[in-house]
């Protein structure tokens, strides 16, 4: 070799040691029979890259272009010759590739693997993908199931795109890896009780709060994990609470109102007289809890929901009519103002609740589902559990605010059961699944109150509202905890069974 060449090959190859590592990237969205998948690559600005897909994950070496697949080049002819699955990188490194997907329901359950290479250079690979093939509307198990249930907690955004379950699980804290539906251990954190809440934090931490001790009664015990750390900070709020709201305001700390602050399941009055109207606000800053403002109703078992303007919707519960102090169900919606530290206005639910589940839309607007209600006249002058007049709602409330600020409620009818302590997840264009749950009734003879879980599911959808039915879950679920996935679908977890499931919408 010339010795001109000789410097100029090794100038080149110091010049790409010293350079910094490629990387190429791959992301899905979809997956519906009859829709599409998306893929999503970033990687090299300009390279030319190359999507491959397979039926057979095996270690697959190209020592030609210096890679390894994770996957079989057997489909690598096929793969190139699909539309777009052979391209340029823009100037940003990105390209996206639609691959439509045929509505043919016996695709259903199909598991094609993915991977991608761009030519930098050197050549680079991308990490797997799995795509699982879904019929629309249905739910389906995930293709692996966490080595320890999930039976409720909180959820927290993890590292690429990954989701950390954490508080449901006991001391058990476990990711999910939406790429390549994949459960993985993700190290040991703080377990919760009953009607405790689990908020995640804007810098991803995660607040625990209050729930039922071993002894059955509210407790004031409070953590906050930190998933990067993987540390936990044993925290004491100023009150025990129970069946309270907990939520992120938009300057980042927490909201936390009434619940129970003592707890009596065989005597009503003494489960009433249990519940508070105190908040307290937790600083993320400082992990410290501060009194917030009282509010005008004692509350627990309410709702309490972020908006879009960084207020929290404080909406129904199990309360007492103000001064008086007499048992009543609410029908009332507060928005707390973290600028002004304090609730305005009420709005006027249709039906008082409690035990109804609410979620944040797409549009800024705010879904309740359901929930209880409880006509206590002839129990507060007998006594008599069996005088208690309780039902569970099949309508929806949807919160919308209007001129100058002021919020109102509108009723919309029309789920296919009676609904309390169901799952409810936004899905786009302002629309919601709403799904499992459970109907409350009281067992005369015995002075008691019956559970009755539900697997069956709806759909909100706006213009018009309109309520429809959907695919079922595998199993009844009551009180489960949902996640909206990377990949656009949406995980349920928790309620009863020990199994995850996907919902594809």
């Amino acid at each position: 070799m010339p010795r001109s060449l000789a410097l100029v090959t090794s100038a080149a190859l110091a010049l790409t040691l010293l350079a910094p590592a490629q990387t190429l990237s791959l992301d899905k969205t979809g997956g519906g029979i009859g829709d599409a998948v998306i893929f999503r690559l970033q990687g090299p600005p300009t390279a030319m890259y190359a999507l491959l897909f397979s039926l057979v994950e095996q270690v697959t070496p190209l020592p030609a272009l210096g890679i390894t697949l994770a996957i079989s080049d057997a489909y690598a002819g096929p793969s190139l010759a699909i539309p777009g699955f052979l391209g340029d990188l823009d100037a940003a490194g990105a390209a996206t590739v639609t691959l439509p997907i045929p509505n043919d329901p016996t695709l259903a359950g199909l598991l094609v693997p993915l991977q991608a290479i761009a030519n930098a250079p050197p050549f680079v690979v991308s990490n797997l993908v799995r795509v699982t093939v879904q019929q629309r509307g249905t739910f389906a198990p995930s293709l692996t199931q966490p080595s320890v249930p999930v039976l409720g907690g909180g959820v927290a955004n993890a590292a690429d795109g990954a989701l950390l379950f954490v508080g449901g699980s006991g001391p058990v804290a476990q990711l999910y890896d939406s790429r390549i539906e994949d459960w993985s251990p993700g190290g040991v954190t703080f377990g919760v009780g009953l009607l405790s809440q689990s908020t995640g934090l804007q810098d991803g931490r995660v607040l625990f709060t209050g729930g039922l001790d071993t002894t059955g009664q509210p407790t004031t015990a409070a953590a906050v994990y930190d998933p990067v750390a993987q540390t936990t900070t044993t925290l004491t709020m100023g009150s025990a609470r129970a069946g309270h709201g907990a939520s992120v305001m938009g300057n980042g700390r927490v909201l936390i109102t009434g619940g129970f602050r003592t707890l009596s399941l065989s005597d009503p009055l003494a489960l009433f007289a249990g519940i508070q109207a105190t908040t307290e606000i937790f600083d993320p800053a400082t992990n410290a809890f501060a009194p917030g403002p009282t509010m005008l109703e004692a509350r627990a078992l309410h709702s309490s929901t972020t908006l879009t303007n960084g207020n929290v919707l404080i909406a129904g519960g199990l309360s007492l009519i103000p001064i008086i102090n007499i048992p009543t169900v609410s029908s009332t919606a507060y928005r707390f103002n973290p600028a002004t530290n304090s609730f305005g206005l009420p709005a006027f639910i249709s039906g008082a609740r409690f035990l109804h589940t609410a979620a944040p839309l797409s549009n800024g607007k705010v879904l309740i589902a359901g929930g209880v209600t409880l006509d206590l006249s002839v129990f507060l002058t007998t006594g008599n559990i069996a005088d208690i007049i309780i039902g569970t709602l099949t309508d929806c409330q949807l919160f919308s605010v209007g001129l100058f600020g002021f919020g109102t409620f509108t009723t919309v009818p029309g789920m296919q059961e009676g609904r309390a302590g169901a799952a409810i997840a936004p899905l786009p264009n302002g629309g919601a699944l709403i799904a499992g749950g459970f109907q409350l009734t009281i067992d005369v003879p015995n002075s008691t109150f019956l559970i009755n879980a539900t697997a069956t599911a709806d759909t909100f959808a706006q213009s018009p509202n309109l309520i429809t039915p959907t695919g079922s879950m595998a199993a009844p679920r009551l009180f489960p905890v949902t996640a909206q996935l990377p990949d656009g679908t949406i995980m349920v977890v928790g309620g009863g069974p020990a199994q995850t499931e996907i919902y594809q919408h």
